[in-house]
């Protein structure tokens, strides 16, 4: 590339008159002046020149190119390379007195070059240049739950999508960042190269502030994948909503924060259509949902067919499980299990349970053939911590497939 080259002002040397005196005596100010004047000996110094690779001005930029920074005429004494943001891009001189970098450059990114060199008398010269390097051929974005300002529930577990496939994790994961006003053990689990979960060893404590930093402005996640911009999410828990659905008993119990609130009847899925077990999450939650069953493999013409508009929906699993009104069932809720996997309730008591319920409230099945598949929803708190820390970034475990859509359809 072309090279910049900035001279400094020349150094220049005078000159100094000498005084003419009487032999033998004083200076005189009335006696005349010397009829010349002895010139300086010493030739001016040539300034230093200093050259910067890529070239001011330059754009696409490859991040694998080095900054190189060279002196002519001088030695160099100062060399900065930085981006807006002031990060530095570490180097040293190399063979020759050449400064090189060592650092990786950021795609997208515009760095200014500050280098000063010095000639054999001193005087400095200084260069300022910029260049922009070249965008990468994918870009890391990432979409994060809870939402900015939340109040969830103390299973809520924090959500990290990527937009693309992430090869290095432990690149990315050193880069997120959890920060609680009560400190609690927590780690990081992959699901996929595009989910990433972080759940404390127990249950959130009721009142804990949140702050989480998805830092991945600069990162290389491998493939050509790069990040180029940071998330940051404040979110708060609140009371201890956990609701146990027996489905030996046909009663679900209701506790906050350790103490039983409210116990109603309900009506789990029967036979055919088992309730899966385990601990569910509280995902979503909606007034008024048409369910359909066609929408989860039990099309129109079959006998078990139906289509509702059920009220005061609660959502517990991406497959269709939800807590809700189911009025054509009181007569079998906390007497027969006759759902197609739903918890049925009473009009009432399924209005109570959804103005009750928020994002990451607990929910656990109890007594059912059927197991809670993993990633059926946010399904983390069915792993041990030990499992858990099995797929962090350090033991990188295999990914697992994605989730269902949570735009599946429902069971009622």
């Amino acid at each position: 590339m072309a090279r910049r080259v900035v001279p400094a002002a020349l150094a220049i040397v005078l000159g100094a008159g000498l005084a003419a005196c009487q032999s033998g005596s004083s200076a005189s100010f009335d006696a005349p002046p010397s009829k010349s004047v002895a010139p300086s000996s010493h030739a001016p110094v040539p300034a230093a020149t200093v050259a910067v690779d890529p070239a001011d001005g330059a754009t696409g930029v490859g991040i694998d190119q080095q900054v190189k920074v060279s002196a002519d005429g001088g030695k160099l004494t100062e060399v900065t390379v930085e981006d807006v943001d002031g990060n530095q891009v570490p180097g040293a001189a190399a063979a020759g007195g050449v400064w090189v970098s060592a650092g990786g450059l950021i795609p997208s990114t515009t760095y200014k070059v500050s280098a000063t060199a010095k000639n054999s008398a001193g005087d400095p010269t200084t260069l300022t240049s910029t260049f922009t390097t070249a965008a990468p051929s994918k870009v890391l974005g990432s979409k994060v739950a809870p939402l900015e300002g939340e109040t969830v529930g103390v299973g809520m577990p924090i959500v990290v999508y990527f937009t693309a496939p992430v090869t290095d994790r432990a690149a990315v994961e050193k880069r997120l960042k959890v920060e609680e006003s009560t400190p609690v053990l927590g780690a990081w689990h992959w699901y996929s190269n595009t989910e990433v979960h972080y759940r404390p060893a127990q249950y959130w404590p009721p009142g804990e502030n949140v702050t989480v930093t998805v830092g991945i402005k600069g990162v290389n996640a491998g493939n050509g994948v790069w990040g180029v911009n940071d998330r940051v999410v404040h979110f708060q828990v609140g009371d201890s909503h956990i609701t146990t659905v027996d489905a030996k008993t046909d009663r679900m119990t209701v506790q906050v924060n350790g103490q039983t609130v409210k116990t109603v009847p309900v009506s789990l899925g029967r036979d055919k259509y088992p309730t899966t077990s385990g601990i569910h999450v509280v995902l979503e939650k909606t007034p008024t949902i048409v369910m359909d069953s066609a929408t989860v493999g039990i099309p129109k013409g079959n006998p078990d067919y139906y289509k509702e508009t059920v009220l005061w929906d609660v959502r517990i699993s991406w497959s269709g499980e939800f807590v809700h009104a189911a009025p054509w069932s009181v007569a079998d809720q906390g007497r027969e299990n006759v759902s197609h996997g739903c918890v049925n309730a009473s009009t009432a008591d399924a209005q109570w349970f959804y103005d009750f319920s928020r994002r990451g409230d607990i929910v656990q099945v109890l007594n059912t053939p059927r197991k809670l598949e993993s990633q059926n929803g946010w399904t983390d708190w069915n792993l041990s911590w030990e499992q858990w820390l099995a797929g962090s970034a350090v033991d990188d475990g295999p990914a697992s497939s994605a989730p269902a859509s949570p735009s599946a359809g429902a069971t009622a």
